[in-house]
């Protein structure tokens, strides 16, 4: 089955998730859209320096160090929908609702915090997972969708290479640095990375990285 979040994503107009110590592990295409900023670029770093998000009305910072809806990685009950005002760089200020949604982990007795961003006024929780339930993708004869790989799976199959080249890939630093620092040609890194990709099921050097993050690899 797909994720909760793969299952939020497709019914909001951005989102975004956050790991316990506040780095931005997920950015989907809607928020690389609204923002101007690619995944590869923020994944790692903190929400509130990237958000900088305000209080519409007051204009009192809501994005900040020690938010109390990332605390929520360690369990709680998630706030209500609340509004926030964020400025991109190239445009006019943006205004959301936002509603908070809190996915399992990879880590134990931790949780996701799934921030999913509406433009217009938020609908429940509820009424959002009822929408992308509907949008799902087939599933399989076997039961699969397609896309989607089991997460434990597919990590234990990284090879201890491959697990280093995705750490390195994390730190943003291109495969020509990479093989430099491993000491490896070009063309190996370059292997390494289509197969870690092939082993994750995802299909670009951004996904293994948001992968990375998501899963704590990195």
């Amino acid at each position: 089955m797909p994720t909760l979040g793969d299952m939020f994503y497709r019914a909001v107009d951005a989102a975004f998730a956050v790991d316990a110590r506040q780095r931005i592990i997920y950015w989907d295409p809607g928020c690389e859209e609204l923002f101007g900023r690619s995944a590869q670029s923020v994944l790692g770093c903190s929400c509130a320096e990237v958000m900088k998000g305000k209080d519409p009305t007051t204009g009192t910072p809501v994005c900040c160090a020690g938010c109390s809806v990332a605390q929520l990685a360690d369990g709680g009950r998630a706030p209500a929908p609340y509004k926030i005002q964020v400025s991109p760089p190239s445009s006019d200020p943006l205004n959301f609702q936002v509603n908070i949604a809190l996915v399992p982990s990879d880590c134990k007795r931790r949780w996701t915090v799934l921030h999913l961003l509406h433009r217009d006024n938020a609908p429940g929780v509820l009424t959002a997972l009822n929408y992308s339930v509907r949008h799902a993708p087939t599933v399989t004869s076997a039961g699969a969708i397609p896309g989607i790989v089991d997460s434990a799976e597919s990590v234990s199959r990284l090879t201890t290479r491959e697990r280093q080249v995705l750490e390195l890939l994390a730190e943003g630093l291109p495969s020509g640095t990479i093989s430099k620092r491993l000491g490896i040609s070009h063309t190996t890194v370059r292997n390494h990375i289509q197969h870690l990709q092939a082993k994750l099921g995802v299909h670009s050097q951004s996904e293994a990285v948001a992968y990375a993050y998501r899963h704590n690899l990195v």
